[in-house]
């Protein structure tokens, strides 16, 4: 029997069921990640309303994008690790899918829990767990995959294993991947889009006693593949490109079942990230490296204030990111030796008022500390505070309602404050030690329906409807001049959107539908912001064979044409609209097999993604075998 199981998300530094949720989140479990075969996170974040990537198809350029919003305005944390690369033509982390246990996208303003950069949203990523792949009472057990997709004949295979004692838990993981380039639509192919990319996951876990829990994961990436330069442009230096990531993450958790004051969860971490770039017909060479060390921890406490219910959860965190690059074994002012202090400080208390009617009040401060190792740059010092206040109704027991403001903000970037260096031949980058942080207002409304068991027992119906208005000072923009490319504060943008997602899971079947428009607007300059997508309407629906334990389906993604943009040099200019067909199938054949089969682009269509300047793959036949034991 199919069970529908309440979806608990934890984006919100609070473990609650989605529905409850003051801000759209999306959620992609492992067995959708299988599903989809997903070897980038585009293909993970597929269809969530308001949430694209830009820069792709190239996987080292995928930037995300939430609700317009990109380049560094997105917060993303792997096992809570931020993930804080800011280098233009390339993307913001880097980590192979297989190894996912879980995604989830906030979409909307998150600086009042996850300060800088979070104005578009927060993706939050959590590595495979050894629970997931052992077998209930099991000691050991493990899970094998290998998959093909003849476009770019892309081989993939997998191998985990975990174990399990008295209070212990271990797990381990690897995962490879080889391709080769693909072809759109027309056939042609799409040059550099290959990649060889070996990944691996250590993670153990032991239980201290009854209340505290230790996890201690190291997770590695590495690709080594020819590309350009500008990884996200058609043309470009053909280099050879070394990616080299490590996340090592020390969490510790402590929750005593007596007490409702502790809920307490601590992660030290650090992020070490290195590029290698050697150009194919010179003896040119760079190196850019980043590496982010933190400390993030945050306490939920239950409390009765007279009659009222309070659910507090405050925290710190605590981080420096220093990146250093070099040309040629000399350092390169590009990627100037540079670094940011960050001290975070905040709250949010979600009050009880009545039965059907909650408030929540969140604030937090940043301390930001900036400077480069370069004669004449001056010592960035910032701080900011980030506000939210919401209000949740319960109108039924399936309606609810909702409105909030909040505010959130974006530091100026280490590249943007202190790049200097040529851009192209014939332009200069000029250093802005003026830059001021970006500052959004967003004020948004929204409905959540959700009914159980409609006709049956086991059916569920969902809806969920979000207006918005993004209001952002001082947005930071890359202006570049016949000679001078220089980042600069650009007055004021707008961007407001509406996202309506409908869903209805049957033990035999589900149709689900997702809808996201967004409208952007430099209102400095008077003219469309270049990083709002076109409007897209997403259907999907399957059916469930449980006597055969099958399940087929189908999507359909119509993207509308994006003609409101900048009409300016050195932008990307309209994109035509375009529609595709998916088809997918899940079998398990045996008690440990499952096949997973689909066809991407079914018609063959020849189609580029807005914020995006190349095409994007034709037709792709795949197929994944699963083993577990």
């Amino acid at each position: 029997m199919y069970r529908l199981d309440p979806i608990v998300v934890t984006v919100g530094r609070l473990p609650e069921l989605e529905e409850r949720t003051l801000a759209p989140v999306g959620v992609v479990d492992r067995r959708e990640i299988e599903r989809r075969q997903a070897e980038d996170l585009d293909a993970v974040l597929l269809g969530i309303p308001g949430v694209t990537t830009a820069g792709g198809p190239r996987e080292e350029a995928l930037d995300p994008n939430i609700r317009g919003l990109g380049e560094g305005r997105v917060v993303i944390r792997l096992d809570g690790a931020r993930q804080n690369l800011n280098i233009r033509h390339r993307g913001q982390t880097f980590i192979d899918p297989a190894l996912f246990e879980r995604v989830e996208v906030l979409r909307g303003p998150g600086s009042t829990l996850y300060g800088s950069g979070a104005i578009g949203g927060v993706i939050s990523l959590r590595t495979l767990e050894p629970s997931s792949v052992l077998e209930p009472g099991k000691g050991f057990g493990g899970r094998a995959i290998a998959g093909y997709q003849d476009n770019g004949r892309r081989l993939s295979g997998g191998l985990t294993l975990a174990a399990r004692g008295e209070s212990t838990e271990w797990l381990g993981a690897v995962s490879l991947r080889d391709s080769s380039d693909f072809r759109d639509g027309d056939g042609d192919r799409v040059d550099f889009t290959g990649s060889d990319v070996l990944s691996g996951l250590l993670k153990g876990s032991w239980d201290i006693g009854e209340a505290q829990r230790l996890t201690l994961s190291h997770l590695a990436f590495t690709d080594d593949s020819r590309s350009l330069v500008t990884a996200d442009r058609p043309t470009g230096v053909e280099i050879d490109r070394e990616i080299r990531q490590h996340t090592t993450t020390l969490r510790h958790e402590f929750a005593p079942a007596d007490s409702l004051f502790w809920d307490l969860e601590t992660t030290l971490y650090q992020t070490d990230l290195r590029l290698d770039e050697a150009e194919v017909l010179t003896t040119n060479s760079q190196r850019n490296e980043l590496e982010t060390i933190g400390l993030d921890a945050f306490n939920t406490s239950l409390f009765l204030l007279g009659d009222r219910d309070h659910t507090l959860t405050y925290g710190v965190e605590l981080y420096r990111d220093r990146q250093k690059g070099s040309e040629n074994g000399q350092p390169r002012e590009g990627f100037a030796d540079s670094r940011q202090n960050t001290l975070g400080l905040f709250a949010q208390d979600r009050i009880g008022l009545t039965e059907r009617l909650e408030l929540t009040a969140g604030l937090r401060y940043d301390r930001i500390r900036q400077s480069a190792d370069r004669e004449g740059s001056e010592r960035n010092r910032l701080s900011e505070l980030s506000p939210q206040l919401a209000l949740r109704m319960q109108v039924s027991p399936a309606l609810a309602a909702h409105m909030s403001y909040a505010e959130a903000f974006r530091a100026p970037a280490l590249r943007e404050l202190y790049i200097g260096g040529q851009h192209f031949p014939g332009n200069e980058y000029i250093p802005n030690p003026d830059l001021k942080p970006e500052k959004s207002h967003n004020l948004e409304v929204g409905v959540t329906y959700r009914e159980r068991g409609l006709r049956v027992g086991g059916d569920r119906l969902t809806f969920r409807a979000a207006l918005f208005q993004n209001d952002i000072d001082d947005f930071i923009e890359q202006v570049v001049q016949a000679d001078t490319t220089q980042f600069i504060n650009v007055a004021d943008a707008r961007v407001r959107g509406l996202e309506l997602e409908l869903r209805y899971d049957h033990p035999d079947f589900y149709a689900a539908a997702g809808a996201s428009m967004q409208r952007g607007d430099n209102r400095g300059r008077d003219e469309p912001l270049q990083s709002i997508p076109g409007d897209r309407l997403v259907f999907e629906g399957g059916w469930r064979w449980q006597r055969v334990d099958l399940e087929t389906g189908a999507r359909f993604s119509l993207n509308r044409s994006q003609n409101r943009v900048p009409d300016r040099p050195f932008t990307i200019g309209p994109t035509p609209g375009y529609n595709l067909v998916d088809l997918f199938m899940t079998w398990r054949p045996a008690e440990r097999w499952t096949v997973d089969a689909g066809v991407d682009n079914l018609t063959n269509k020849t189609y580029r993604r807005h914020l995006s300047q190349l095409n994007d793959p034709g037709r792709n036949v795949r197929m994944q075998a699963i083993y577990r034991f």
